[in-house]
């Protein structure tokens, strides 16, 4: 089971409120918005990562990269100062099967972000990038910049969406206090003000 692409459900959408003035990211508003319905959750609520993954059956388990059986050396590897900047991962199996990965050196707040990045890579059917531990004369990873961007914004906008977050800065709440609501990173939440043209509203915030 998938979150549901409803095209009669997004139009319905436009002029409620819900989307941001900036058009160029309502596909990814429009996902997250799918999402939150598929978990039956309130626009304000704080999504649960766990349930969003049960959505996907293609997904064997979500794990923290201390549970993958690992020689010494790559675990190093995992815990380096390089690899604070590796967050998570899709491991494909031959059956069509995936499990997921992420850093556990990482704070809570951006595992949300990771696993949701993650979550919309399966979900929208972004074809695994190779990823090298050991590079030998090539790059660490592939990198497709669309699939990557389209994948955060997505999760982004589900972890905090517009309409909510608007009537918070309205009421003069802090992004630290938004953070706090949504359980994410003030980084996630000034990403999100950004790319939904609220910054006008953060001279509001207050409490």
């Amino acid at each position: 089971m998938k979150p549901p692409r409803n095209s009669a459900i997004r139009l319905r959408r436009k002029g409620t409120g819900v989307l941001p003035p900036n058009p160029l990211r309502w596909e990814q508003e429009h996902n997250g918005l799918d999402l939150r319905l598929a978990l039956e959750l309130s626009p304000e609520g704080r999504l649960d990562h766990v349930q969003a993954f049960n959505l996907l059956d293609e997904v064997l388990g979500v794990i923290p990269h201390t549970q993958l059986t690992l020689s010494r050396a790559e675990l190093q590897h995992f815990s380096g100062a390089k690899a604070r900047r590796w967050s998570g991962m899709c491991v494909p199996f031959p059956e069509g099967d995936f499990l997921v990965v992420y850093n556990a050196n990482h704070p809570e707040t951006r595992i949300r972000a990771t696993l949701m990045e993650e979550f919309f890579h399966l979900c929208l059917g972004h074809t695994p990038t190779t990823v090298r531990a050991f590079p030998v004369g090539e790059k660490a990873r592939d990198y497709d910049s669309g699939k990557e961007s389209e994948a955060f914004g997505s999760g982004a906008a589900a972890l905090v969406p517009y309409k909510p977050l608007r009537e918070m800065l309205q009421s003069g709440m802090t992004m630290h206090h938004i953070a706090r609501h949504f359980h994410v990173s003030e980084q996630l939440v000034e990403f999100r003000v950004k790319v939904s043209k609220l910054t006008r509203l953060t001279h509001l915030s207050t409490v």
